[in-house]
């Protein structure tokens, strides 16, 4: 059997393309590792070379003089037919981009192809320690405002010690030294986040399925461990639920997305983000889907595909992890995806689409499908519109169906949201909104922002 040249196989036919066999080795290093073999042609025929009593030596030391970081390899001499091999190679390089002759290469199916400026530096930054979090600002902590209830809290339900302040205790779990606050520590316990612009979260609620329209938007400026349920709450008011009946006496509440899969999602994207990235993590509600943006990319030993199916934690924020995992709000490290794959499943939401996009890693959720048959809403509206309309004295108008019918499905919807939904202004909503509640069909339960719509039942 032949031997073929392919995506981890380069074939020389001698010593003298020892130029080449370097470049093939760089290339190798920055993909998945490969085997230079001398001594065949590129049909895969023996080419018949004797290897000399200091070859090897000499391709040994112009490897090293021309790479960068320098490339080790394994070289093993074989007999082959009449002549013999020289089989060289090299793992995937835990420290990319790998160069030779001052640049960097790439293996792309049979060829090595050079990279361009944007992958080199994409590489570096992938590739490079991040210690962000065990680092220190160069503010005096004195002058700043640390969040005393949530140190407060915290500190008597997961740590328990004598303190008599929060600079106490910010001493006592070792995030205060010689008057710096480490990174991690301000970024869990600030009041308010003016130091690390790039920490804060942004989210929004979009029309259609484009960043296009804003109909909703805030930005989250205080510490990352309040971040968590704030962000939650937003997401809430901007999806919907379903009432299940299933025979108990209460009815299942089903969320248009899993909310413990949102929640994993949220938090991996507040402890496992690149904070030398100068992004920011983005929540992005569509009509039909949603996603989270958390600015860098996975490390490099795990991919978007091996993330499906292995139970590994690499995390880039050890300390964050650590103060997440202490608190609760991280329960086994290295499984958080899983978690959120089964919970879609169990929700009756598709697989997430985990990807990484223009440097940032991201999953997208797909919005549930309601289990109701498309005339229902029809039918819903008649049934409502002659019942009401007899109540009223009246025929219903169809603005006011439409709303009862938008309420009945999505008990948080909002005027803004009911304003786009019918196209028609938020004053004239307001109106219907109010005919209806004076004949005690809908009531608002909770306040504006929090509370949700009760339409009575016929």
């Amino acid at each position: 059997m032949k031997i073929k040249e392919s995506e981890k196989i380069e074939l020389k036919s001698s010593f003298s393309e020892w130029k080449e066999a370097i470049i093939s080795l760089c290339a190798f290093a920055n993909k998945k590792g490969g085997k230079v073999i001398i001594g065949m042609n590129d049909d895969g025929v023996a080419s018949g070379i004797q290897v000399g009593k200091n070859t090897i030596e000499d391709f040994a030391n112009k490897t090293k003089n021309h790479t960068d970081p320098i490339l080790y390899p394994s070289i093993n001499v074989k007999t082959f037919g009449l002549g013999e091999i020289v089989e060289i190679e090299v793992s995937e390089s835990d420290n990319k981009p790998v160069f030779a002759f001052d640049r960097a290469y790439v293996r792309v199916g049979k060829t090595n192809q050079k990279m361009s400026q944007t992958e080199v530096r994409e590489l570096i930054k992938r590739y490079a320690l991040s210690d962000f979090d065990k680092m220190y600002l160069e503010k005096d902590f004195r002058k700043l405002e640390f969040d005393d209830k949530l140190i407060e809290k915290v500190n008597k339900e997961y740590y328990g010690f004598k303190i008599v302040s929060s600079i106490d205790f910010l001493k006592k779990i070792g995030l205060i030294i010689k008057n710096k606050i480490s990174n991690a520590g301000y970024l869990c316990f600030i009041k308010n986040n003016i130091e690390i612009y790039n920490a804060t979260l942004r989210a929004a609620r979009f029309k259609g399925q484009s960043v296009v329209k804003f109909l909703d938007e805030k930005k989250f400026d205080g510490n990352i461990i309040n971040t968590v349920g704030q962000a939650m709450d937003f997401i809430k008011r901007h999806i919907s639920t379903e009432f299940v009946m299933t025979g108990k006496p209460k009815r299942d509440e089903i969320w248009d997305y899993p909310l413990l899969a949102l929640r994993e999602a949220v938090i991996n994207a507040l402890i496992h983000r690149d904070y030398n990235d100068s992004g920011n993590i983005q929540i992005r509600i569509f009509d039909n889907s949603l996603e989270i943006w958390s600015p860098g990319l996975l490390p490099k030993e795990i991919d978007t595909k091996s993330i499906l199916t292995e139970n590994r934690s690499i995390p880039r924020n050890k300390k964050l992890v650590e103060i997440f995992h202490k608190i609760g709000l991280v329960e086994n490290w290295g499984t958080g995806f899983q978690r959120i794959i089964e919970e879609c499943k169990k929700n009756g939401n598709k697989t997430p689409d985990f990807s990484e996009k223009t440097g940032a890693f991201v999953i997208s959720f797909e919005k549930r499908k309601q289990n109701v048959p498309e005339n229902v809403p029809e039918k819903l509206g008649e049934k409502l519109g002659e019942k009401l309309g007899e109540k009223l004295g009246e025929k219903l108008g169809e603005r006011q169906r439409k709303i009862i019918e938008i309420m009945r499905s999505n008990g948080n919807i909002t005027i803004p949201e009911l304003s786009n939904n019918l196209n028609i202004s938020t004053t004239a909503i307001e109106n219907n909104i109010a005919k209806l509640k004076e004949v005690g069909y809908i009531k608002r339960i909770g306040p504006d922002k929090g509370g949700h719509w009760e339409v009575k039942k016929l």
